[in-house]
């Protein structure tokens, strides 16, 4: 076979993959690009989030870790304000393994069934997310501005019954959108070519989180401009205590952090509901427009990269914010003090005496 690419300055490991796409005379323009989107995709999609998952990986980690004891401790009046706080963290948790698991775990073969396993486990941990984040925001404002509803008709098995909910709804949502995410990835129960099906499925997909990230960002909004106004209201009789600034200040962080996660999955999806993009470089379709692809792949790594920092905010916030595992968090830190000061005094008698 002809080697294409024999007369260009520039070569790269890719050309035996590219031998047979013949229908063009830019072969030496465009296997330029095929390289930087390969470096692209390994940096941006692969080794800075795995960096930043394994971040996440720990502190989520550390946050249930702390809170699970917190929460075992609790009576019930208290523990039904960490239900969802609870719920959360179990979700960051799902969703950061899942996302490292799929980085870090070479897959042995294109398989509808991993995938679709894959994108069920992801969007299980993305959707009860969301929905621990409304759960928490509409727990934190009838505490507040209907305390006396609060207190007689939302019992703890209340509160339990509701995050149930959420995880069936999850689930039930998460197995409709696997489905058709994973066609796309593999052959399974029905084809999804590039040409006709990936461009409905973008459509389809980028709808509904549309959908899922309005309810909670609507919510988490209304939530914090009525505890403001209620604060004002009240003036300093009872409201500017130091649990509820610490309670809007966590709220404040959480729209903060489902803004994000709503941008990584909004911007990249909108930017290609309209693109059809082979997941493999190595095909003709893909470079014959490889210099029309970098933008692109930066898109499609935002979403993972954004994911990431949401997934470090979320339980950073939860350390620092709530009273109570910021108390769990300062002891922690001295005790690791002062095991290093005993460490050093060891040492320094050691190098006295020897």
């Amino acid at each position: 076979m002809t080697n294409i690419f024999e007369n260009c300055s520039y070569h790269s490991i890719y050309e035996p993959f590219l031998l047979n796409c013949t229908n063009t005379t830019d072969q030496c323009y465009l296997i330029k690009y095929v390289d930087t989107i390969q470096q692209l995709n390994f940096w941006l999609n692969t080794v800075i989030p795995i960096i930043l998952l394994s971040i996440a990986l720990f502190l989520n980690m550390y946050f249930l870790f702390i809170l699970v004891p917190e929460y075992i401790d609790m009576s019930d009046v208290v523990r039904k304000q960490y239900v969802f706080v609870l719920s959360r963290g179990v979700s960051m948790l799902t969703a950061t393994s899942a996302e490292l698991v799929i980085r870090c775990i070479p897959v042995p073969s294109i398989d509808y069934t991993f995938f679709f396993l894959f994108f069920i486990i992801d969007d299980v941990g993305f959707y009860t997310l969301l929905g621990s984040y409304v759960g928490s925001a509409v727990l934190l404002y009838l505490a507040t501005v209907r305390p006396i509803f609060y207190s007689l008709r939302i019992s703890a098995r209340t509160v339990y019954w509701f995050a149930a909910g959420n995880i069936v709804g999850s689930v039930a949502l998460s197995v409709t959108t696997a489905i058709f995410q994973a066609a796309v990835q593999a052959e399974g129960p029905f084809s999804c070519d590039v040409e006709h099906c990936q461009p409905i499925i973008n459509v389809i997909v980028y709808s509904i989180i549309a959908i899922s990230f309005i309810i909670p960002i609507f919510t988490l909004s209304f939530v914090l401009i009525t505890l403001h106004f209620h604060k004002n209201r009240m003036g300093g009789i009872g409201s500017d205590t130091s649990t509820f600034t610490s309670a809007r200040t966590r709220l404040a962080w959480t729209l903060f952090t489902c803004t994000l996660i709503s941008l990584s999955e909004a911007i990249p999806d909108f930017y290609m509901v309209g693109m059809k993009i082979d997941s493999l470089m190595g095909t003709c379709m893909n470079f014959y427009r490889a210099d029309h692809l970098v933008i692109p792949v930066i898109m499609n790594s935002f979403q993972i990269l954004a994911w990431s920092i949401a997934l470090i905010v979320d339980p950073l916030c939860g350390l620092l914010f709530d009273p109570r595992m910021r108390k769990r968090l300062l002891g922690h830190i001295t005790y690791v003090k002062l095991i290093i000061t005993k460490v050093s005094c060891c040492r320094s008698n050691e190098e006295k005496t020897g």
